[in-house]
Parts: C-alpha cells; sequence; structure tokens
C-alpha cells in the first residue's frame, strides 16, 4: 500500500485554530504487513526518525518513509504522518482518520487541510473548503524547530475583547480575499493579536522577515503555524524572488521554499 498526504499550514495570519491549507510538499509511505515494525527513511528528518520513536514505529509493517515535509517548523509534519500511520492501520475512512489523527494532535486544522486539500475552515463540527484563489506561497522554512507544546505555552488563557474583535473582522476579510481573489485585501486580512504577536519573543528575527516579504511585494505574510517558519502569499510568478529576499534576511536562520496549494489531500494506491 502507498500513502501520500500533504503538508499543511495552519492559523493563516488571524485564523488561529480555525484555518488551514494544504500545501504541495507531500509525505509518502510505502508499507506491507510484517512481524515487527522495520521502517526506512529518507528525506526531510530523516535521521531523526531513525533516532526516535513516531507514529510509523508503533506499526508492524516494514516499508519506506520518503518527506518533502521539514520537521517541527510549522508546516504539519506531525499531523501528516499521524494521517498516514492512521490510514495504514485501519480500514481507508478519511474522516475516521482525521479523528484520529487530530486527537493524537489535539486539534484538527492540520489534519483536516492534509486530508481534504485546499484551504480548509475547521471547527469542531464544521470542515468548509475555500475556493483556491491561485496565489504563489514563498516560504521561510527555518533551520531550527520549535516544539508546537513551548509555542502554545505562551498564548495567554484570556485575550482582550479588543484583540478578539480584531481578529474576528480579519479573519472574516481574509475568507472574504480568498473567496474573491482580492490579494489587495490580505495585507489587512493577514494582521493578527491572538497569537504572532505572543510567540515572537520565541523567534524575534521572524518579524523582520514577515516585513521583508511585504517590502519584496508579497500580498501578505504570517507565521506558519506555531512557527517559526513564514509563508507569503504572493504572485506565484514572483514567489522565487520573495522566498530569496526572506532568506537573504536572515541566512542563518532558514531558506528559501517555494510552493502552491494544493486542492488535492491525502490519498492511497494499493
Amino acid at each position: 500500500m502507498r500513502i501520500k498526504v500533504p503538508a499543511s499550514i495552519a492559523n493563516i495570519g488571524p485564523g488561529f485554530d480555525c484555518m488551514a491549507m494544504a500545501i504541495d510538499l507531500w509525505l509518502e509511505v510505502e508499507a506491507n504487513e510484517a512481524q515487527r515494525p522495520a521502517w526506512d527513511y529518507e528525506g526531510e528528518g530523516a535521521d531523526y526518525l531513525y533516532a526516535h520513536e513516531n507514529p510509523f514505529t508503533r506499526l508492524h509493517m516494514k516499508g519506506r518513509v520518503r518527506s518533502e515535509i521539514p520537521l517541527g517548523v510549522g508546516l504539519g509534519s506531525s499531523a501528516a504522518a499521524r494521517l498516514a500511520a492512521s490510514a495504514l492501520s485501519s480500514p481507508w475512512d478519511v474522516k475516521s482518520h482525521v479523528i484520529d489523527a487530530g486527537a493524537d494532535e489535539g486539534h484538527y486544522d492540520n489534519v483536516a487541510a492534509s486530508a481534504a486539500g485546499g484551504i480548509r475552515i475547521v471547527s469542531e463540527k464544521v470542515d468548509e473548503k475555500l475556493p483556491n484563489p491561485g496565489w504563489g506561497i514563498a516560504l521561510f522554512i527555518a533551520h531550527q524547530p520549535l516544539p508546537t507544546e513551548k509555542a502554545r505555552s505562551v498564548l495567554p488563557d484570556e485575550v482582550p475583547l479588543g484583540d478578539a474583535s480584531f481578529n474576528a473582522s480579519r479573519t472574516a476579510l481574509l475568507v472574504r480575499a480568498i473567496v474573491s481573489k482580492r490579494s489587495s485585501l490580505l495585507g489587512e486580512a493577514m494582521r493578527d493579536r491572538l497569537h504572532q504577536p505572543h510567540r515572537l519573543h520565541l523567534y524575534p528575527w521572524v518579524e523582520e522577515i514577515i516585513h521583508v516579504a511585504e517590502a519584496a511585494g508579497a500580498y501578505g505574510a504570517a507565521i506558519c503555524g506555531a512557527g517559526p517558519s513564514v509563508f507569503a502569499f504572493c504572485a506565484a510568478s514572483q514567489a522565487n524572488r520573495i522566498a530569496k529576499a526572506m532568506e537573504e534576511a536572515h541566512p542563518l536562520r532558514g531558506r528559501a521554499l517555494v510552493t502552491k496549494i494544493t486542492d488535492k489531500g491525502m490519498f492511497r494506491t494499493l
């Protein structure tokens, strides 16, 4: 059996814990049943996966994991792995795999996007897909991982009403920008007060990366998930240049990568 799962970016500016999108970087797993786990790893994070327990080491299967998804830097690597492991170990049912992987993750935004593709609005009872606006995505991939638990631990339990209202209006504007493909709205629509300001002290250089992306012509930029990587929506023709500008601002902190939204979610071939 072969399973392919795309990476994902959660939060999408103001859409904290309620918006995510699948991007065109993939985890590919080929496996068969075996008496004991026996896995080969290739690509991103291979050395780490060989040295640590992961969702595949629990499965009595023999196979190969090949990943294009950088580990631990805000691109949904753990969600993709947990989805793939669920798909390998139980009958094919995407909804059940989302429930299983989301329970392990502690949230459903990344797994919903990776499972079904596209840009998703996600809550406990809702998973709605937005149309693909066709924008390019320039990425600054951080070299140093940051545990999601640490990034979440710095968030306040309560926020001022003004900040909640600010994010509600920007999230609504972001949805409008995506649905109407109005990139001119993104400069305002990508602003956030609920999570990014509280996390910037963990990676203070990220603020400059965001400013550099916008100065280089990005429609809007934000932290990928809990960070510390950064993504920027932009014209597809400008993505390479904008990604390179971000890398040149802090070359010791990360590297440039270009991708796009993918409407294709997790799939299998037998």
